[in-house]
Order: C-alpha cells, then structure tokens, then sequence
C-alpha cells in the first residue's frame, strides 16, 4: 500500500459493487462514495429486491455508472450481444456483496443463476468479499451457517456481521448487522494493495470520550463521538498494523480485526493504555479525556431540590504525560481540541506532554470538529513547523497522521 500520500489508493481498480435488498442498503451508498473517492472504478448492481430500499441515482451519480438492475441489457445497449454478467467479471479485479442477505449468500453456495447478481458470481473470480446483513435469528441459523463455511471454503471472504441494535427495537441487539463501509473498505485494500507500509507495527489508539460518574444515574463527559480515533484504527489495520482500540463509550461499532477494548472512566482508560502501550511501538492518543472528575460520588440518584447545588472537581491523571514519561524512542502522538489561539495551545501541549507531533483542531463554530464526519486539522511537530491542511474526511486526515509516523519508522530503519 502506498498510504495516506496516495490520493487515490485505488485508481485503475475497477470494483463491482452488488447491492442486495435490506434495510441497510443505504450503508452502500457510503461506500460507494468512498470507493469512488480513492480512485476506483465503480459498477454497481442493484437486485430487485435492493430497489425497494435504494435508488439507482445516488450511485449513478457517485460512481458516474449507471447501475444494472436488470438479467438483460436495455434493447439498443452500447454493446449488443455483449454479456455483462461474463464481461464484467473479467474487468472486475474485486467484486463485493454490501449487503449480503441470507437469500443471496443461499443463491451464491448452491450455484444457482437466475438473476444477473446470481450469474454473475458463477463467474466471478474469487475471493468475493461478502458483507452479510440479517436478523440475528437467521445469521445463527444452521442453514446460513452451513453457507458462509462452504463459500468460505471455496476461497471467498465472508466479514462477521456487527453486533448492535437492529431494524426493530424489540429485536434488541446481536450479531447481524451490515459491516461498517469502512471495514469492507480495509478488506478491499488488503487484497488488492501491495504489501502495507506499517506491517510488523504494534499501533494503540484511544478515541471517544470519557464518562466521571457523579451519582447512580449522572455523569460528566463531552460530545466525543470516536470517530477520528476508530479512522484512524481502521486505517491503520488496513496498512498492515496489529491495532489496540481503547475506546471510550461510543455507538461506532468495534472494527473488525482490531483489539477493541471498552472503558468508561479516565481511569478505567488510562489502565487500558498504559498496560498496552507497554507493547507498542507508537501511540495516537485520539480520545478526549476528562480533565476533571467529582471528587466525591454518590451511590444513590442525587434529588432535584428547589437551590442551586455545587459539585466540587478534581483533577484526572494525565495519561499522555505518563505514556512519556516511558516512552524511549518510541513514537507518541495526541490531539489538542481547542476552541481558540489553535497552535499556540497546540505547541504547548506537544512540548509539556513530550509528544513526536500534534494534531491541532478546532471544537466550536462552523469548524467544530467533534462528533463530524471531516475536519480542518493542522498537524504540528517538535520543532514548531505547522502543516494545515484542508477539509479532510476523518478517513483520509486518518491517513495523513499515519503517513507521519510511517515516514518516522522509516527513517529509524
């Protein structure tokens, strides 16, 4: 893999994208997206089933192909005669089925061809990358079970569906849910890239936020959603690391192939990173922790009266100064979230804490950039040189962080 440097880490790959009918369909729209943004070539196919949930515009317009939805081409076709469903699998040099229901993966074991998705696997060259989605009830089902193992067998790559809350509420949580586009995403750059520029690396990372119990039902925290943290995770497995996730509570779901482990409390968070970093080579301290806790807690539920109530703080523990205070020639990183004077808090945290570089952004107004999807970041080293960079998706800002501290490893070596 060429990494984060590479604006388009996926340009002359062409991918067929075949989208089955469930109500996570929507999910492969984002991905779509995101192919499309590193470069490749994207074909969808949408079955007849997938039309009840998705539209054939969203993809025409993000891949800049119009969707097959039908066994036959359009009479008067660009090529008559031609057989898509054979064709496409010679262009194809990755073909993926987001979402994978139960009757499709059935259809794809049996070898059955009775529609153009159906035929078209017949030929598909493997491994197919598939990214089931169904009720918990059905993905435990032997028979579905009995599938994935022989597809499986046959070479192709079946994603273990997340475990989170389902379509209905009274279905509660398990595991069945659509794989997250950015999982399927890592998969396809392990098969199709060259071999990852941060392989052999142990990689923690901590991201989301921290909850300070106060009494049986309240607690302190921030908007932290984890989404930078769990970026750069996934982005980091995908160029070859062996990743810890130490993750706050957040609603993401844990990434495939990542060691993910949950806490809650600066405390609870900073026992999980301390005891991992004692084996890593490099750390992104990506959460926000909370400067401050109660300094007294309460078993019981705190009763609303009718005055004001005053809550004394203290201090947490500073992980990042202890994670340097042992850090040799390892490399350490964090992130200053600040509402304003951006470098100058930025370059004092980095110098106090011992950090390699930081990544400075902004937490108010138009650019806030907690709980978003992109963000404006300028990375900062020890030396003071400032790189701004632009509106970037946390994916992508993901990959610029991990560029620097590949670029540090190589010099070392």
């Amino acid at each position: 893999m060429t990494g984060g440097n590479d604006p388009a880490p996926l340009a002359g790959k062409f991918i067929v994208l075949a989208v089955t009918g469930g109500i996570s369909s929507y999910k492969s729209i984002d991905l779509a997206r995101q192919l499309a943004l590193e470069g490749a070539e994207v074909q969808t196919i949408l079955t007849q089933n997938a039309l009840q949930f998705v539209r054939p515009l969203p993809f025409q317009i993000l891949t800049g192909r119009t969707p097959i939805e039908r066994m036959f081409p359009i009479e008067g076709g660009k090529h008559p005669g031609e057989m898509p469903h054979i064709s496409l699998t010679h262009q194809a040099d990755q073909t993926v089925i987001a979402p994978a229901t139960a009757d499709s993966i059935a259809k794809f074991a049996r070898g059955d061809g009775d529609d153009f998705l159906s035929t078209l696997l017949l030929s598909a060259k493997a491994p197919v990358i598939i990214a089931p989605a169904m009720n918990p009830r059905m993905w435990s089902s032997p028979a579905v079970q009995d599938n994935i193992r022989l597809l499986r067998s046959r070479g192709h790559l079946v994603i273990e569906p997340g475990v989170g809350r389902m379509a209905r509420p009274e279905e509660g949580e398990g595991r069945g849910r659509m794989p997250e586009p950015a999982e399927i995403l890592t998969e396809i750059h392990r098969l199709l890239l060259p071999r990852p520029d941060l392989a052999g690396y142990r990689l923690v990372i901590s991201a989301g936020p921290t909850r300070e119990r106060w009494d049986a039902v309240r607690y302190l925290s921030n908007r932290s959603s984890g989404k930078m943290g769990y970026a750069i995770a996934i982005t980091a497995l995908a160029r070859g690391a062996k990743v810890t996730l130490v993750s706050g509570p957040s609603s993401l779901p844990d990434p495939a192939g990542v060691n993910t482990i949950r806490v809650e409390s600066a405390e609870e968070m900073r026992i999980a990173m301390l005891d991992a970093w004692k084996n890593a080579d490099a750390a992104i301290m990506a959460a926000a922790v909370a400067d401050y806790r109660p300094s007294k807690t309460i078993d019981e539920k705190k009763k609303k009266n009718s005055g004001p109530i005053t809550i004394e703080l203290e201090p947490t523990v500073d992980i990042l100064v202890e994670m340097g205070n042992s850090k040799g020639s390892r490399i350490l990183t964090g992130f200053a979230a600040e509402t304003d004077n951006l470098i100058e808090n930025a370059l004092e945290k980095l110098r106090r804490k011992g950090l390699d570089f930081i990544v400075a952004n902004i937490v108010a107004g138009n650019e806030d950039a907690m709980g978003a999807n992109a963000s404006r970041a300028i990375i900062i080293d020890e030396s003071g040189t400032a790189e701004e960079l632009p509106l970037l998706e946390k994916s992508q800002l993901a990959g610029k962080i991990l560029d620097r501290i590949a670029k540090m490893w190589q010099k070392d070596t």
